[in-house]
């Protein structure tokens, strides 16, 4: 009796370990991941407001006893193009025949805008750049007294 609960119990063991399955590694995987990049530029924060000296009675500077404003323009993803587009009256008498000029300059950022003409700067992907902004406005005519208000009109494209 005994011998037949040996040799029962030796095939019950045996089958058990014929049936326990295996682990193996049968193969691999890739999990694939995509994502795109869209280039992008923009300004950022608020921008510095400067202010505007009276060197000459013909003329108003933020470079001759004003201050520079500011800015701050970053682009992601490519090289983007910084435009100075105009300087706009925004406040102030009536002049007589102005001409503007105003750059932006920080980093390689080297914007300007001449009577009218832009040259505009490469803004390269990356870190936000800070811009010195600066501007002046001469008139054929003496600037009559009162308060006067501009803006420089910037643009930053991809």
């Amino acid at each position: 009796m005994i011998r037949h609960i040996v040799v029962t119990s030796a095939l019950v063991l045996g089958s058990w370990i014929v049936t326990v399955p295996k682990a193996f590694a049968a193969g691999t995987v890739n999990v694939p991941f995509g994502g795109t990049v869209t280039a992008s530029c923009s300004f950022s924060g608020t921008p510095g407001s400067g202010t505007l000296a009276n060197p000459t009675p013909f003329s108003l500077s933020s470079l001759v006893g004003g201050s520079a404003g500011s800015a701050t323009v970053q682009c992601s993803g490519a090289t983007g193009s910084l435009q100075i587009t105009g300087v706009t009256k925004t406040a102030g008498p009536n002049l007589t025949s102005p001409t503007y000029n105003a750059t932006a300059v920080g980093g390689a950022v080297n914007a300007t805008y001449t009577a009218g003409v832009s040259t505009p700067a490469p803004v390269l992907p990356g870190l936000a750049i800070p811009l010195i902004v600066n501007m002046d406005v001469v008139d054929t005519a003496a600037l009559p007294a009162g308060t006067y208000g501009f803006t420089v009109d910037m643009t930053v494209t991809p």
